[in-house]
């Protein structure tokens, strides 16, 4: 595919002076170097340079020139806005030849552009899939962490709980043993009072000098003696019960692991705090 450099005579020898006075290259020269680059495969750059030369002085060739390096660029865009600008031309100012490469050119672009545009349609929703996709995994994300956090707290909460129910039983589990401590107290102590209730009775017993004062000395001495015996069994079994409930260790710490009597003397249970 070459350019189209069959230019107007007068175009090929317009005077250079006019230009030279202005500083600049003239339209020939443009297109000498405009096809310079196109033949070099710079089609972009040969495109730019054209379009100096087609604004210095306007020429329907150097347009269509500039439509055909466009498309070599790949930039079908500015392509097909001068392909159209050419087929626009006057009728006896365009060559029918290239009207007729032009209109081709229009068609191929056309059909280049729809199924870029269909290729970006298609990229779009594929990228709005994904960013929903992302969108959905970050939410995703969002909700289990603030789940972890509503467990995490939650069990936090718990060994609160435990903590406490540990530390309540520890404390229950004093109170029962300085309660026992205090019923062995008292039963040794009414054990004591009453043995020796007994004891009194039993010297009237041997001093008694009649039958009726004998016998009442001897249930008094039966009743005491029976009673110390009582408060002495109780003593003993509430300091067994002291000893047996008295916690064995201070508070419990978190993570601890202790056998605790279950409410009511159900029997026992384990208290765990972690």
């Amino acid at each position: 595919m070459r350019l189209v450099f069959l230019l107007t005579v007068g175009l090929m020898l317009a005077s250079p002076p006019a230009w030279a006075q202005r500083g600049a290259k003239s339209p020939s020269a443009l297109v000498k170097e405009g096809e310079r680059l196109y033949k070099a495969g710079k089609y972009r750059e040969a495109a730019e340079v054209l379009k100096k030369a087609q604004e210095a002085q306007p020429n329907p060739l150097v347009l269509y020139n500039i439509g055909r390096a466009y498309q070599r660029a790949g930039e079908l865009r500015e392509a097909l806005s001068y392909y159209q600008q050419y087929v626009g031309l006057p009728a006896d100012e365009a060559d029918p030849e290239l009207l007729k490469k032009s209109a081709i050119a229009i068609d191929e672009i056309r059909v280049l552009l729809e199924k870029e545009e269909r290729t970006a349609a298609a990229s779009e929703v594929e990228r709005k899939r994904l960013q929903d996709e992302a969108e959905a995994s970050r939410r995703k994300a969002e909700e289990e962490q603030a789940a972890t956090k509503r467990a995490e707290e939650a069990v936090r909460q718990q060994r609160a709980a435990e903590q406490q129910r540990a530390l309540a039983a520890y404390k229950r589990s004093r109170l029962a043993a300085f309660g026992l401590g205090g019923v062995s107290a008292a039963s040794v102590g009414a054990g004591i009072f009453f043995g020796l209730q007994a004891k009194d009775a039993r010297k009237t017993f041997d001093t008694a000098t009649n039958l009726e004062s004998k016998q009442t000395a001897a249930d008094t001495v039966r009743s005491k003696a029976l009673i110390a015996d009582i408060g002495f069994g109780v003593g003993l079994a509430a300091a067994i019960g002291a000893i047996v409930v008295f916690p064995k260790e201070g508070p419990p710490a978190e993570g601890e692991v202790r056998m605790t009597l279950a409410p009511r003397g159900a029997g026992a249970a384990v208290e765990v705090s972690f």
